[in-house]
Order: structure tokens, then sequence, then C-alpha cells
């Protein structure tokens, strides 16, 4: 007994050092107060029902730097501001890695520590332009199918008119059977028989939503401790009864099961010197694997892990992205139509023996491509990008702050071991960066061909942080860019988005479920993950 109550006070004395000596970097920075010294911000923050709503508040009161208050009377730099931006994500780099929490959730949920470096230069092949362009008769067939598959749903009521429908679900399914064939050569069919039940589609639906929708308090605090946690016990954390780790394993379990049949299907494939029908990640993985390059090889868990995570990233954030690109084309009916106008006026100029687009006809649709930047803009699916300072770093800003003691600074000097939180939301949306109308929806801005020019570099696409930047960008966004417009091409042709008719008073949230958000009908959070819409089809 006397041994865990001096393991307990030494432990608690490690805490507060450790958040004393974090606070003289940001204690003269001007932020707001929780009043609370046990869970500081986080409890509101996690609780929040509308992505941004704290970060919009803070941004507005206090500039594009600023600190609050987490846990056990620690703090953090939340950061909006793009030079400050810039210089963590690109000039520094691996001067800001991952929180040991961020690396720890992610070995918990996907099953792996992140060796960053090694795995992206083993699938970076897969994700370059040029392989993705293979798979654009996958995104558009399973498009297709899934227009089909609405069509069928609805084909008791009246089709000549509008019918409610929640989208979320299908794009979900749609964009997981996406990533199966393309990413692993493998299929899922979860639009296959959309009524029946699908282990992987039941198993990543609300996957998020149930596991991270308001966390509770013990839930809380106890991510806060993970950081004073020996590595060697965070193994054991996966088999607590919190919800988020139930879910996740099932996920886990799940994922790794798929994945081992993958592997010894294509590993079985590449022994017998067949080749696969595009450059899949998985195959890639094999190959590299018998390379004689150790560097490039992955162990099996490794390997399985990749599928986990892919699974994920690949699929949930797509599909999710669509559904609020509908919900903007279904609220603003002159941008919708205008896409289709586009589309029509692009199809008439195809040559003769040409039936379907190439990359180049998707890339030449200038609004098209204009209201998917903005929907990454408006609505960013991963709404913060949390980093701790490796380094002793001053880190430059785009406009000078004042701190609280009155003094006015141009650049912040931190030490090593400060938290810092980049507000995707919060700089998505900065008049500075975007202009005056920053909070509202206008796909127009994009085609200003001046928007750039005073802009600091900071995201991978169209300069919006949603892909991140640097080193620890999105690997494969422009699968996901070529995705969306596949896919919204082929809607767009044969729907017509609107609002939900008979649900005039709906309000629709993005409510943050951990690391992203997701779309719930307010006062209706309890029915989890959804988007009706009114679906009406043009042929």
């Amino acid at each position: 007994m006397h041994t865990i109550i001096l393991a307990f006070i030494f432990g608690f004395a490690i805490l507060c050092l450790s958040m004393r000596r974090r606070r003289r970097w940001l204690h003269d920075i001007a932020g707001p107060r929780s009043g609370s010294w046990l869970y500081g911000h986080q409890l509101r923050f996690n609780r929040q029902n509308d992505v941004g709503e704290l970060d919009f508040e803070w941004n507005h009161r206090y500039g594009n730097i600023w600190r609050i208050d987490d846990c056990f009377g620690g703090e953090s730099l939340m950061v909006a501001d793009p030079k400050a931006i810039h210089h963590i994500l690109h000039v520094q780099g691996y001067g800001y890695p991952k929180t040991r929490l961020s690396r720890q959730f992610t070995a918990l949920a996907f099953g792996r520590d992140d060796t960053h470096v090694q795995h992206r230069k083993v699938l970076a092949p897969a994700f370059a332009a040029q392989p993705i362009r293979a798979f654009l008769p996958i995104f558009r067939r399973v498009a297709a199918q899934l227009v089909q598959i609405w069509k069928d749903q609805l084909q008791c009521g009246d089709m000549s008119k509008p019918q409610v429908l929640s989208v979320s679900r299908g794009f979900s399914n749609a964009t997981l059977d996406i990533i199966g064939e393309t990413v692993f050569d493998y299929h899922f069919g979860s639009l296959d028989g959309f009524e029946e039940r699908n282990e992987f589609s039941d198993i990543f639906h609300n996957l998020w939503a149930n596991s991270n929708l308001h966390p509770s308090k013990p839930a809380i605090l106890f991510g806060a401790t993970w950081q004073f946690i020996p590595e060697s016990l965070l193994r054991f954390v996966e088999y607590l009864p919190f919800r988020q780790f139930v879910r996740f394993r099932e996920y886990l379990v799940a994922g790794k099961r798929a994945g081992k049949e993958m592997l010894k299907d294509m590993t079985q494939y590449v022994s017998e010197g067949k080749k696969s029908h595009h450059a899949d990640i998985l195959s890639i993985i094999v190959d590299a694997n018998n390379s004689s390059d150790s560097s490039v090889r992955l162990s099996e868990d490794e390997v399985l892990s990749q599928v986990t995570t892919l699974l994920f990233a690949g699929h949930e954030t797509t599909a999710t992205t669509l559904t609020w690109l509908a919900y903007e084309l279904a609220h603003h009916q002159a941008d919708q139509d205008e896409i289709r106008r586009e589309i029509t006026g692009r199809r008439a100029k195809l040559p003769l023996r040409q039936r379907d687009f190439s990359v180049a006809d998707l890339d030449a649709l200038v609004f098209t491509n204009a209201c998917i930047k903005e929907v990454l803009r408006f609505h960013p699916i991963s709404p913060w990008v949390t980093r701790e300072s490796a380094i002793h770093d001053i880190i430059p800003l785009s406009k000078p702050i004042t701190l609280k003691s009155g003094k006015t600074i141009a650049d912040i000097e931190i030490g090593s071991g400060v938290p810092v939180l980049i507000s995707t939301c919060a700089y998505n949306r900065l008049a500075s960066v975007w202009g005056a109308d920053a909070h509202e929806w206008n796909p127009r801005r994009f085609l200003n061909p001046h928007l750039r020019d005073t802009q600091v570099s900071v995201g991978l696409h169209a300069n919006v942080l949603t892909f991140s930047g640097g080193n620890s960008g999105c690997i494969g966004f422009r699968f996901a860019l070529l995705e969306m417009q596949s896919t919204i091409t082929e809607l767009i042709e044969n729907i017509k988005f609107t609002p939900p008719p008979g649900m005039d008073d709906i309000e629709m949230l993005r409510v943050p479920v951990g690391a992203i958000m997701a779309p719930m009908v307010k006062g209706k959070l309890h029915e989890r993950t959804q988007m009706p819409l009114g679906v009406e089809f043009l042929h």
C-alpha cells in the first residue's frame, strides 16, 4: 500500500512540475479562463455541439493566437495565424510531432505507433497523381451504383417529387467500397443489397459518434493522464470499459481479420507472378516486403495496422465531406444548377468515341471544383491538428499580438513540451485570408485569380488546411479529390438535392466526435450521424 501511495505522490509531483514548466511559456498570452483546475476548457471543448463555435468566439476575442486551459492546470497554445501555421507544419515540421496522447490513441485505435517516415516512403507511390488515374472507372461505377440504390429505396414514393433520404449512410458505404477495390483490390460489398446487414458497414456506421460523442468526465481526465503513464502499461488501456475503447477494439479486430485475408490473397497472387489490376496499396506493400532494402519492409502487424488506418482515413472523411457538399448544394440551388450546366456543357464537347469524363475533363469543371474547395474550407472534417513542440523555438506571426502585460510582440518564444493546437476551422474562416464573407458559403471566392496573392502557403490544396500540410499532410489528398470530383459529377447529373420537404425547422450541427466532426440533427443527437435531404431523380 505504501508503495502505491508513494508512486501516486511521485506521479502527481511529476505532473505538477511538468505543467508548471509549460505554463511559463504561455502565461502572458491572452486567452479565456476556464475556472476549473481539474478540467480546464477540455470539458466544454469536447462537448460543444457545433464544431468551431468556441474557436470562432476565441479567435474573434483574442486574435489568431490564444491560450486555453488543459486538465490539471496545464495550458495549450491555440493557433490560427497563417504564418505561424506555415512555420509549425512546413518550416519546422518534425520539430512539432504529434502529442503523445494523439500517438497513443492512434496506436490503440488502429493498432500501431506511428513510424511515419517509413510508412509514407512505402505508401507514397500508390498515391502519386499518375496511379490514381486508373481508379477513375471504379469511382464512377460505385457512384452510379449509389444512384441506382437510392432510386430503388425510394421507388415506392412519387418519383416526380423530392423524397426525404438520409444521404450520409449511402456516402459512407460507397466510399468504403471504393477504398476496398482501389486500395486493397478487395470487394467489401457495402452497397450490394443495401438494406442487408454488412459487417464492415455496421462497424463503421457511427464508429466515432458512438465512441466519442460528449465524452464522460472520467474519460476526459483519464485521457489527460496518458502522457504520464509508462508506455509499457498503455497497451492495457484498450481493455478498459470506456466506450471509446470498446467500439474501436471491435473495429480493430474486424479490420485486422479482413487485413489478414487480404494479405494472404495478395501474397499468393504476387508469388504466382501475377499483377494486380492497378497499383493498389496492398500489392505495393507486398512488393516492398520482398525488397532487399529493409527500410521499406513492414512487419505483418504494421501491414495490418495500415489496413485499419487506411480503411478509416480513406473513407469516412471523404464520405462526410460529400455529405456536407450535398447539403450545401441542396440549400444553394443556384450553385447546384451551375454545376449541372457545367457538366452538361463539358459532356457536349467530348469526342464521339469518349463516353465518360477523363481526369482532364474533371479538372476542367472549374465551378464544380470551386464547390469542392469551398466545402473543404467551410466544413473541415478534422477541425484541429494537435502537435507538441519538441524544440525550443520562436514562432513568427502574420501580425503582432498584444500580451496580457501590454507588450506587443511579432513572434512567440516557446520551449519544448508545449502542446500546440492548430485550429483548422478557425484558419479556414479567417477574413484576412478568405475575405469578409469567410463565414458564408461562397464557392466563387475560388474563381478570383488574386485570392492567393497575399496568402501564406499553408494547406496542400487551395491553401485550405483540411488536408493539413507539410510532412504531416494527407498522403491521399489527390485520391480524395478525384473521388469527390467523379462522385459529385455522377450524382448531380442524375439527382437534384433539395432541403428535406416537410422538415423546415430542421437544423444540422457539425458535432465533434474525437478527432473528426459528424453531421447530426439538433435535438436528435441520440440518433447519431444523419443528413436528411430531399432527393429528386432527373432520369
